[in-house]
């Protein structure tokens, strides 16, 4: 039987090994948070699409709670979460759950879907031929993500932290024009292009018409999140271009 509770066990334990003198690092444990969150978030969504086959409600908490296993030894060895700089985190994530997670009740075919979908949730696009049964977790898991990141960003703008968060990203800087370029010729801009505060908000802002789901634009844009991107960012000399974004996004509402 598939339980839940077991997933949430084992994340626990796994977890802990990352503790250093009884408590886990700041990084580690602000994704620990972030994974917890995210687990919300997908069951939220499995919810609102009303996927209710008898696996899919283990399946949506578990894909969204061990999304991010890879990123606590990725934290503890290369002391980063840039994937550039350090190593893969969905491809690792994935390398660990084969080995170390608790199997012995899950079919097959639900083991590959958590684990393609955990594969394949932090990458710029998904595999054309991906199966369409997979594929759904798979974008469920990205919005999920996704929502979450536009919270912690929004709310560490808020309250000044952001720099914590994004100590590569300096908040006096302006907006890098190879960027910008890029994501008026092909819709997405590209990390490594990202050099202030400023450019990361305006791939942020590209994600929103890259959302899966109707009802994960909708939240989003309830809370006012994209507007408040688009505040920040006005000004700057990409106000059409923000007008094309808005537009896009407005559509995936629709």
């Amino acid at each position: 039987m598939l339980s839940t509770d077991a997933t949430s066990n084992w994340f626990e334990k796994y977890t802990d090994m990352f503790k250093v003198s009884g408590e886990l690092p700041s990084m580690c444990a602000l994704k620990k948070a972030h994974s917890r969150r995210v687990c919300g978030n997908v069951c939220a969504i499995r919810e609102e699409l009303s996927w209710n086959e008898s696996t899919d409600a283990w399946l949506a908490y578990s894909v969204g709670l061990l999304h991010d296993v890879g990123r606590f030894p990725q934290s503890r060895d290369y002391g980063t979460f840039l994937d550039a700089a350090s190593v893969d985190h969905g491809d690792l994530a994935v390398e660990i759950l084969g080995k170390d997670f608790i199997w012995e009740d899950v079919p097959n075919n639900i083991k590959d879907t958590l684990l393609t979908a955990i594969k394949y949730h932090n990458k710029k696009d998904l595999p054309a031929n991906m199966d369409k049964d997979i594929r759904k977790w798979a974008e469920l898991i990205r919005d999920a993500d996704k929502i979450d990141i536009f919270r912690m960003v929004q709310a560490r703008i808020e309250n000044g932290t952001i720099n914590q968060m994004l100590p590569r990203h300096p908040i006096t800087k302006e907006l890098t024009p190879a960027l910008v370029e890029e994501i008026r010729l092909t819709g997405k801009g590209s990390y490594p292009k990202a050099k202030s505060l400023k450019d990361y908000r305006l791939i942020q802002l590209t994600w929103g018409y890259d959302l899966n789901y109707r009802c994960s634009v909708a939240v989003l844009k309830n809370e006012g999140i994209f507007e408040k991107i688009v505040q920040d960012l006005a000004g700057d000399g990409i106000d059409d271009l923000l007008r094309v974004i808005a537009a896009k996004i407005d559509a995936k509402c629709a």
